[in-house]
């Protein structure tokens, strides 16, 4: 392993430090550090050579993306086209998608480098609104943005009608992004080396609506229709798109997985336990 790509949010208090520490090991080891660009102004103690995001993936071996989930689905939007993985340091308050915590990579530098982790391939979406594709690892939403009023969701796969009901939007999630958004809104949990596609409706009024695990090569097919035209499309957290009433959105499987590592070797199971309280018997 030649080249490190690192990537974090400038904005995190104390971040450069952080960064430049673990950027300091990796060229102390003979590894080539890549920094992106938006870190110059916080990380400043070396000559660092930086790299703007659209390269940074495909001129490193792995990507260390330092933070929160937010900044590794971050670099999961920086790599969508190439095959480099990408190692999850968690500096944020869950890291429910991070391969290490900081405690564990001190000493999991020489194992990084050497090779020595699991790499898990994880499905991501696509979602595309006219000529526009929108990639996203953990869900694509549909949703009514500030007004109080519900708004008619509509879904199909193919030629066949899946529903239609009101409330206030669809969840579109992969097993990924079961943990996320979508187990807020009482969707199920579906384990991350599944192929599936997991359709969540966001407060329907309804009694009999329920979430829908269908999949993961089929194609789903949402329309809003609303009186108003306060229709959001977001991906993974961030609002990328503001829907007109009655277009429709495709959400298919990304055709390049993400790649994760996972340094420790920790199952999806105790990951759940740590990160979630997962069947926690606090009569124990």
């Amino acid at each position: 392993m030649n080249h490190i790509g690192i990537l974090s949010n400038p904005t995190q208090d104390g971040i450069g430090q952080s960064v430049e520490h673990l950027a300091g090991q990796f060229a102390d080891r003979g590894v080539s550090v890549l920094l992106a660009d938006d870190l110059q102004s916080i990380c400043t103690s070396r000559a660092w050579e930086f790299c703007s995001h659209a390269h940074l993936a495909e001129q490193s071996d792995v990507v260390v993306a330092m933070g929160g989930d937010g900044t590794i689905l971050r670099a999961a939007a920086l790599a969508q086209d190439s095959i480099t993985p990408i190692l999850g340091v968690n500096l944020g308050r869950l890291g429910f998608l991070a391969g290490a915590e900081p405690s564990e990579l001190e000493g999991g530098l020489d194992c990084l480098l050497a090779g020595e982790y699991t790499i898990e391939t994880r499905m991501a979406l696509t979602a595309q609104v006219g000529e526009k594709h929108i990639f996203a690892l953990n869900e694509v939403v549909l949703e009514r943005a500030v007004s109080a009023r519900m708004v008619q969701v509509k879904t199909w796969i193919g030629d066949a009608t899946v529903s239609s009901f009101w409330g206030n939007g669809l969840i579109l999630a992969t097993p990924t992004g079961s943990t996320s958004y979508s187990l807020s809104t009482g969707g199920p949990i579906v384990h991350p080396e599944m192929d599936a596609l997991i359709l969540t409706p966001i407060s329907p009024h309804s009694l009999t609506l329920r979430p829908l695990v269908v999949p993961g090569d089929q194609t789903v097919a949402v329309q809003i229709s609303a009186a108003h035209s306060e229709i959001v499309l977001s991906a993974d957290g961030r609002t990328v798109e503001e829907m007109h009433p009655k277009e429709r959105v495709l959400v298919r499987k990304a055709p390049q997985p993400v790649r994760l590592i996972n340094l420790q070797g920790h199952s999806f199971y105790e990951v759940l336990r740590r990160k979630l309280d997962w069947s926690l018997d606090r009569r124990l």
